[in-house]
């Protein structure tokens, strides 16, 4: 059962990254400069995201 929960776990902050890399993806760059994020850190933002889950 541990096994199961990690890997639950490990699924749930996959799709959280994969989420978050697809929703930044889509934003314009002006936004993302508003809120002070380059292209460039999109990957590192989103693999943030998914380790707060």
């Amino acid at each position: 059962m541990i096994m199961l929960d990690e890997l639950r776990r490990r699924f749930a902050r996959w799709r959280a990254y994969r989420q978050t890399l697809a929703s930044l993806r889509h934003v314009p760059d002006s936004t993302l400069a508003d809120a002070g994020i380059s292209r460039e850190e999109i990957r590192e933002r989103a693999r943030h995201a998914s380790l707060r889950g």
